[in-house]
C-alpha cells in the first residue's frame, strides 16, 4: 500500500512518535509510507535521520484552501492509497485533497480535545459522515467521541500507540534495598495543563513520610522557571532535580522507582507505557486513558486530577506497597496491549480494508 500521514507538531509529542513509529514499521512491511509535516518539526528531523519519505507544508490556518493542491499534487506524485491525519491543522484540507484525488481518509484522534457550540457542530459533521473512519487512541477518546458526536461504534476503532518493548528492560530494584533510598520520576513538557504545579504542591506531604526521597523532573518547558520558584518557595530544593530535556529514556527509567503522571486530561501517556514497559508503576489521573488499563493498587495507581493531597496519597500508597511485583504486573499489560507487531498488524489490517472497499465497484 501506499499511504500518506499527517502531523503538525513542531516539537517532540507522543503524537508525532505514533506517526514516526506508524511510518517505520510500515515501511519494514514493505508498505511506501510519505509524511506531510511542519518545517524545521522535530519530527521531520528525525523522519530524514531514518530514511522515511516527507515534505514540508505549513498551512499557517486550517482553512487555508490555498494549500489543497499541493496536498493534492503530493498525492498524486506518491500515488497515494489512503491518508491517515494526525493534526487538526491538516483535518480539511487534507480531506479535501482527498476527497478531490478519490481517496479514503482516516483521522486519528491522540489527544482528549472537546469542543463546544459550533466547533461541535462542525465536527460531527466531519467525524460522523465525510472521513471513513476514525482511529482513537484510547478507549477514554472513543467514549467521549461517541458521547459528543454520536460517532457509530463502527466508524471509530481503538488502536493504541506501539511500544517496542525490546528498548525496556525489566526493572531491577538493587539500588533500592542497598541505599535505601527512592526517585521518583515526572517526565513531561514543562508546560500549563500539565498537572505540574501540582505534582510541585504535593511534594511536601510526600518527603514527611519519606524524608530522603528524591524526585526526578525531565523536560523542558514554558513554565519550568516557575516550577523551580515554586519548589524554592517550598523549600524542597534539595529534594527535587531538574534534569532538563532528555532523550535516554530507557535509560533514564532504570533509576526510577516509581513514575508520577498528574496531566489532568490525556488521552494516553507514551511516558507512562515506557514506563510500565520498564517495569516501573505509575500513579496517574482518572482524567487520563490509563484508567482502562491501570487496576487501582495491583499494577498502578489512580487519583483524581488537580487534587495535591491526591496525588501525594497515591505516590505514598504506592511506595508503603510491593511496588517492585506492581511493576511486573505493568509491564505485563504494556507488553500485551501495546506491543509494535500487535499495533501494526491492527493498523495495517485496517488500513487495507479501506483501501480494497475503496477499490470495489
Amino acid at each position: 500500500m501506499r499511504i500518506m500521514l499527517f502531523d503538525a507538531t513542531r516539537q517532540w509529542t507522543g503524537g508525532a512518535y505514533r506517526v514516526l513509529l506508524f511510518s517505520r514499521e510500515l515501511k519494514a512491511r514493505g508498505h511506501e509510507v510519505t509524511v506531510c509535516c511542519l518545517p524545521g518539526s522535530e519530527i521531520a528531523k528525525r523522519l530524514g535521520q531514518e530514511g522515511i519519505p516527507f515534505f514540508t507544508l505549513d498551512p499557517r490556518s486550517d482553512v487555508n484552501l490555498l494549500v489543497v493542491p499541493e496536498i493534492v499534487r503530493m498525492m498524486r506524485q506518491k500515488a497515494v492509497e489512503i491518508i491517515d491525519v494526525h493534526s487538526p491543522k491538516f483535518y480539511w484540507l487534507a480531506l479535501i485533497a482527498a476527497r478531490i484525488a478519490g481517496r479514503p481518509v482516516i483521522i486519528t484522534r491522540n489527544v482528549p480535545f472537546r469542543k463546544t457550540g459550533i466547533k461541535k457542530k462542525i465536527n460531527s459533521l466531519l467525524y460522523g459522515h465525510l472521513v471513513d473512519r476514525v482511529v482513537s487512541v484510547s478507549e477514554k477518546v472513543k467514549r467521549e467521541l461517541m458521547e459528543d458526536y454520536r460517532i457509530g461504534d463502527g466508524r471509530i476503532e481503538v488502536i493504541h500507540d506501539g511500544l517496542d518493548m525490546s528498548k525496556f528492560e525489566g526493572k531491577d530494584h538493587g539500588k533500592l534495598e542497598s541505599t535505601g533510598s527512592v526517585q521518583v520520576g515526572v517526565i513531561s513538557r514543562l508546560d500549563h495543563g500539565k498537572g505540574l504545579e501540582c505534582f510541585i504542591d504535593a511534594i511536601p506531604q510526600i518527603i514527611r513520610t519519606f524524608p530522603d526521597i528524591r524526585f526526578l523532573v525531565a523536560g523542558s518547558g514554558a513554565i519550568e522557571e516557575s516550577l523551580r520558584l515554586r519548589a524554592h518557595e517550598l523549600g524542597i530544593d534539595d529534594n527535587i532535580t531538574f534534569a532538563g530535556f532528555r532523550h535516554d529514556i530507557p535509560e533514564l527509567l532504570k533509576d526510577i522507582d516509581i513514575t508520577l503522571l498528574p496531566s489532568p486530561d490525556e488521552a494516553m501517556s507514551m511516558i507512562a507505557l515506557e514506563s510500565m514497559a520498564s517495569g516501573v508503576p505509575v500513579v496517574a489521573t482518572s482524567g487520563t486513558g490509563l484508567v482502562d488499563i491501570i487496576s487501582n493498587m495491583e499494577n498502578g495507581v489512580i487519583v483524581i486530577p488537580n487534587d495535591p493531597k491526591a496525588l501525594a496519597d497515591g505516590a505514598i500508597s504506592l511506595l508503603k506497597s510491593d511496588y517492585r511485583a506492581f511493576g511486573q504486573k505493568a509491564r505485563e499489560v504494556v507488553r500485551e496491549k501495546f506491543a509494535t507487531d500487535r499495533v501494526i498488524d491492527q493498523y495495517e489490517s485496517l488500513l487495507r480494508s479501506l483501501v480494497r472497499k475503496k477499490r470495489e465497484p
